[in-house]
């Protein structure tokens, strides 16, 4: 097939045309001169198997990118919770409600985002087993290196007990007291269900769930649309958390992947709704949140609800964003979201703890501290992704399982 435009050249020559039934090869025929980028990327093929392949259109691409920029600073915000740092403060007064809704109703589906989207691309164009494997192994060697040159060696090397109790915090024994099984466990889960660096489970979580993607797969090609509904009750109504796996990760990796597998565009479905109902709905669950949890009447189960919802919304802005104008800050923050994500913790955590030790702020101050946290948070992290990225390329690769070209 004859092309012109290079871009389409890029995806015509990994699509196998001679697997499309006769018709769709006599559409790709006739259309060759004309098909547009976007016409060609809404498209939903089907081959001889009966297999549904979507292909991602370039603005859908560009918004999932924008997502990660969006998902990251979300999870900024929840390390920005400053409730452990203030003594005694009381989670039904002024202040407690407001550090609710802004560290974690609105920010706490953040993380569930990279899991729906990671199942999503996961299972878009699933390789061999040995590929699969492959993905695992880069980020459980991203793991490892972490964790090590990150908190494990500067911590072994102090004998200062304050600077031991801003890594090592009151849930972590110091490490020159470590035994050998503590070693191994500092991978896994050492601290109160997470390895010695915190930040680090939703890798280890991943790594799991990805392990299961076989068991997925074929409860999805046997269960069809029971598949989900099991994955909503559950997560809705029998929640579990243990150590690499919860409801949480089975619930939004699963719908990604059930997406994908049954050949359904998931961003293109979101991008269907009625903006306007949208709002209402959002506001609406958002106020029930905040009622329930200030009553503590099924907080839980109301914002796992409003989590959903969240998602949706926090897509559709991305969607205005992308065809308004995309802040160059906030690009930048995308491209380099897995090397924030990795590197803002400890520090930020350092960060709050001394700032509130040296400064004791009050009033206005501790309404807007997390969206100071989060802006200096992002500032000395894309900073130092900055520097890695001009002066040491290779190592920046190391360190972010060659995520950064």
């Amino acid at each position: 097939m004859r092309c012109n435009d290079k871009r389409m050249k890029a995806i015509y020559s990994d699509y196998p045309y001679h697997r499309l039934p006769l018709k769709q090869r006599v559409f790709f025929f006739c259309m060759k001169h004309s098909i547009t980028m976007a016409l060609y990327a809404m498209c939903i093929l089907e081959n001889k198997s009966g297999k549904r392949m979507i292909i991602l259109s370039q603005k859908q691409s560009n918004n999932i990118n924008l997502l990660k920029g969006v998902s990251i600073l979300l999870v900024l915000f929840i390390h920005a919770n400053i409730k452990d740092t203030i003594p005694n403060l009381d989670d039904k007064s002024a202040l407690g409600m407001w550090t609710q809704v802004v560290t974690r109703i609105l920010v706490d589906n953040a993380v569930p985002m990279f899991f729906l989207v990671s199942g999503f691309l996961f299972f878009l164009r699933p390789g061999s087993i040995i590929e699969n494997g492959k993905k695992s192994k880069d980020i459980a060697y991203t793991i490892y290196i972490m964790v090590y040159s990150g908190v494990y060696y500067p911590v072994h090397t102090t004998r200062s007990t304050w600077i031991a109790h801003l890594f090592s915090g009151n849930s972590l024994k110091k490490i020159a007291d470590f035994e050998t099984l503590d070693y191994i466990k500092m991978f896994w889960n050492i601290r109160n269900g997470a390895p010695i660096l915190s930040t680090m489970w939703f890798l280890r979580d991943l790594i799991v769930i990805i392990m299961l993607t076989p068991a997925i797969r074929l409860l999805v090609k046997t269960m069809k649309w029971s598949f989900p509904l099991l994955l909503i009750c559950v997560y809705l109504f029998y929640s579990f958390n243990v150590t690499g796996m919860s409801s949480s990760t089975l619930f939004w990796f699963g719908m990604g992947s059930w997406f994908a597998i049954k050949g359904k565009n998931l961003f293109a479905w979101i991008e269907c709704f009625n903006g306007n109902l949208l709002l209402v709905v959002w506001i609406s669950t958002l106020i029930t949140t905040i009622i329930s949890f200030y009553y503590d009447w099924h907080y839980e189960t109301v914002h796992a609800i409003f989590g959903i919802i969240h998602f949706v919304a926090i897509y559709k802005c991305v969607s205005v964003i992308s065809i308004s104008g995309i802040p160059k800050w906030l690009t930048a923050v995308s491209t380099a979201s897995f090397f924030i994500y990795a590197f803002h913790e400890p520090w930020m955590g350092y960060v709050l703890k001394i700032s509130y030790k040296a400064l004791h702020p009050s009033g206005l101050i501790l309404y807007i501290a997390p969206f100071i946290l989060v802006a200096f948070a992002t500032a000395y992290s894309y900073a130092a992704y900055a520097l890695l990225k001009r002066y040491a390329p290779r190592l920046l690769n190391l360190l972010t399982g060659a995520r950064s070209k």
